[in-house]
C-alpha cells in the first residue's frame, strides 16, 4: 500500500479499508460504463455496536469494527469500504447473483459463530445484498438512491437479519412517484429524509477522515514528530519569509547498539531522543525526524550562528544527561547551517549542514559544528 496523500484520503484510518469517498468513486466508474455489467452491493450493519462500546469500551469496539471488515473482505473476496460508523460494504463483480447470495449466507454464519466467541449478542450484524442486472439503466445517483433506500429499510426492520433486494424494485433518482393512496409517496419522502440526514453525517465523517489523513501524511509514526515532508515545507516557508534562521541537522551516535538488541529497542531510543529534543525547544522552534534512522532536524527562526550553537550545545548536553538512565548512554552530533549566510534554498542549506554534521562525527562525535 502506498503513502500518497490521494491514497490516504481514500482509506479509513481505523480499519485500513477503503472509505466512503473511494466507495462512491468505484460505483461511479461502474455506472459510467457503456455496457452495464451485473454487480451487487453487499452491505453490513453491526446490531449492537453502541452497547459493545458502552459495556467494553471504545478500544474493544474498534477491534470489533476491524474484525467485521476482515470477515466481510474474506467472505466476499472483494475490496471493502467503511461507509459509515459501523456500516461496511463490498462491491461484488465476480460470480452470479446466486453465488453472491451463497456468499451472503456464509458471511452471516461466520459472523454469528465468531461473534459468539467475541461475546457479541446474536446476530451481531444485519446484512443485505442489492442486485443490479446487466443492461439495467442506472446512473450513480440511482445507485446511491438504491443503497440508501436499502439501508433505510434494513434499519427500519431490524428483525430481518438477511435482506436481498433487486435494483429494479427500488426508487430511482429520476423516478416520478405516483401518489396512489399516499403510502408510496410517504415512503419515498421518508427515504429522502433519511438520505439527507445521513448525508450530513457522511460529509462530517469525510472531513474528519481527511483531517486524520492530512495529519498522518506529515507525521513520523515512530517518533510522533513531524516528518521529512513537514520539515521541508517549514524550511520553504522560512525562506519565503526572507527572515534569517538556522538549521540543525542531528544524528544519534549509538543507534546500532540499540538495534542490535532489537528494532523495538531502536524505536524506543528514537522516541526517547524525540522527547528530549522537544522538551528543549524554545517557543517558535521546530524539530522533526529527518529521513530514517536516528536523524533529526531543528529549524530555529530568527537565530544566528551564535544562537544556534547555544541551542545545539543544549541539545547535546540534554541527550548526554538523559541517556545515563537508558540501556546504553548515548549522544548526538550536530551540524549547523544558517540562512541566508550558508545558502538561499533548502537543498543548499541541507547539503552544507550535512557536511558540518560529518565533521562533527569525524572529530569525535557528541559535539556541535558550525558550517564554514
Amino acid at each position: 500500500m502506498g503513502n500518497s496523500s490521494d491514497e490516504f484520503y481514500r482509506l479509513d484510518p481505523l480499519t485500513g479499508c477503503n472509505n466512503f469517498l473511494s466507495f462512491v468513486e468505484s460505483l461511479s466508474l461502474i455506472s459510467a460504463q457503456d455496457e452495464k455489467m451485473p454487480f451487487s452491493i453487499l452491505y453490513t450493519d453491526l446490531n449492537f455496536f453502541y452497547s459493545v462500546n458502552n459495556q467494553k469500551g471504545h478500544s474493544y469496539g474498534d477491534s470489533v469494527l476491524r474484525w467485521l471488515e476482515i470477515v466481510l473482505r474474506e467472505e466476499s473476496n472483494s475490496p471493502t469500504y467503511r461507509i459509515g460508523g459501523d456500516d461496511f460494504a463490498a462491491i461484488l463483480t465476480n460470480g452470479t447473483h446466486t453465488e453472491r447470495e451463497e456468499s451472503l449466507q456464509r458471511l452471516f454464519s461466520r459472523l454469528n459463530k465468531e461473534g459468539k466467541q467475541m461475546e457479541i449478542p446474536t446476530p451481531p450484524a444485519t446484512i443485505a445484498l442489492i442486485h443490479f442486472n446487466a443492461g439495467h439503466t442506472f446512473s450513480i445517483n440511482d445507485v446511491m438512491f438504491h443503497l440508501w433506500e436499502t439501508i433505510y429499510d434494513v434499519k427500519k426492520n431490524l428483525e430481518r437479519t438477511i435482506n436481498i433486494y433487486w435494483a429494479h424494485d427500488l426508487i430511482k433518482a429520476s423516478q416520478e412517484v405516483e401518489d396512489n393512496n399516499g403510502e408510496k409517496l410517504k415512503y419515498s419522502w421518508d427515504v429522502l429524509r433519511f438520505i439527507a440526514n445521513h448525508a450530513v453525517g457522511g460529509i462530517i465523517g469525510m472531513g474528519n477522515a481527511l483531517d486524520t489523513a492530512q495529519k498522518n501524511s506529515y507525521l513520523d509514526s515512530i517518533s510522533g514528530l513531524p516528518n521529512l515532508r513537514a520539515a521541508m515545507m517549514r524550511m520553504e516557508k522560512q525562506i519565503s519569509s526572507k527572515q534569517p534562521f538556522s538549521v540543525l541537522l542531528m544524528d544519534g551516535d549509538e543507534l546500532t547498539r540499540y538495534n542490535n538488541i532489537s528494532y523495538a529497542a531502536g524505536d524506543d531510543m528514537i522516541q526517547k531522543i524525540s522527547a528530549v529534543l522537544s522538551e528543549k525547544l524554545r517557543p517558535g522552534d521546530f524539530v522533526a525526524r529527518w529521513r530514517a534512522g536516528d536523524e533529526f532536524i531543528a529549524i530555529l527562526p530568527d537565530t544566528d550562528n551564535d544562537g544556534a550553537m547555544i541551542v545545539g550545545e543544549r541539545f547535546c548536553s540534554a541527550i548526554r544527561e538523559a541517556s545515563t538512565t537508558w540501556h546504553f548512554p548515548t549522544s548526538i552530533s550536530i551540524g549547523i547551517a544558517t540562512f541566508p549566510e550558508h545558502g538561499s534554498d533548502v537543498d543548499t542549506l541541507v547539503d552544507i549542514a550535512e557536511k558540518a554534521l560529518k565533521k562533527a562525527k569525524d572529530d569525535g562525535k557528541d559535539r556541535v559544528v558550525l558550517a564554514e
